[in-house]
């Protein structure tokens, strides 16, 4: 399975990334077949596929696909990704006709299924946000979102959060200012916390760790319906964290949300801080 893993990153980086013809015809199989909604036709062999790659970096001179996360059960191998790139080069062949470039930029989520046999990729089976692609690069019409257009509202939100919920553990905040279908998104958490329950229990785990705790927001800023804020906190280690009986010790960490916005309320914040530099203060780690 890690090898049939490894031959699909390889597809991802060094094919679709980079260009690269020969590793195509390395890992591709001479039947090889890919399929893919945005595009009317399948496409087939290695030298089908490089002449499809070659055409969307044409048209995408910094098109990149990045896997988020990927699963392999016998001769399969999925991938969950997220891909983008700016339309300033030449036409892109969808099932719309050929798109002349707009300089517009978009970025789609989508899923891969590998078919791998005898050590090379048989088939590839894609499927992408269509709409959100064709919506983003304007070939379909599309009303502007409120969202979008206020910033300032969406910079209040994010300031709410961390003043009200996170600082002041205001609970009955968290149904005012988040989405019903809110997730919270942390590397030390296995899982998204999703909605209101679960979300109020991870902060009254929070604070019952650290019931000093204080949220700063060192720098803010936001565009279209995104919310970015780099901040540190301070807190004292007065009950159970990640496993990690109370210390008393005084702790400061610094990280980094990204907040996404719909339909005038939190619908995700994604976080990442120095969880490494946070459990060194905590005594879980050897200095």
């Amino acid at each position: 399975m890690n090898a049939n893993k490894a031959l699909s990153r390889r597809y991802f980086y060094q094919i679709m990334n980079g260009m690269n013809e020969q590793v195509a015809r390395e890992i591709l199989s001479d039947d090889f077949v890919f399929t893919l909604p945005t595009h009317p036709e399948p496409f087939y062999g290695p030298e089908g596929f490089v002449g499809l790659i070659r055409m969307v970096h044409s048209a995408f001179p910094d098109f990149y696909i990045n896997p988020q996360e990927m699963m392999a059960g016998g001769d399969w191998v999925i991938t969950r990704w997220r891909g983008g790139g700016t339309h300033t080069g030449g036409p892109l062949l969808t099932v719309k006709g050929n798109v002349q470039a707009s300089g517009k930029f978009f970025e789609v989520d989508g899923m891969t299924w590998h078919t791998i046999k005898n050590g090379k990729i048989v088939e590839s089976i894609g499927h992408e946000d269509t709409l959100g692609l064709l919506l983003q690069l304007g070939v379909l019409p599309s009303e502007p979102s409120s969202d979008v257009q206020d910033l300032e509202h969406n910079q209040r939100l994010a300031s709410r959060y961390f003043d009200e919920i996170m600082s002041q553990g205001k609970l009955e905040v968290i149904e005012e200012i988040l989405d019903p279908g809110f997730a919270f998104i942390i590397p030390t958490q296995p899982e998204p916390i999703a909605g209101y329950p679960a979300f109020k229990s991870f902060v009254s785990y929070l604070r019952n760790a650290f019931p000093d705790i204080k949220f700063n927001v060192m720098r803010q800023t936001a565009e279209a319906n995104k919310v970015a804020a780099r901040w540190n906190i301070e807190g004292t280690h007065l009950g159970e964290f990640l496993g990690v009986a109370a210390t008393g010790n005084h702790v400061k960490d610094y990280g980094i949300d990204i907040f996404t916005i719909k339909n005038g309320r939190i619908a995700s914040v994604h976080v990442n801080e120095n969880d490494f530099g946070l459990m060194k203060q905590l005594g879980a780690i050897p200095a």
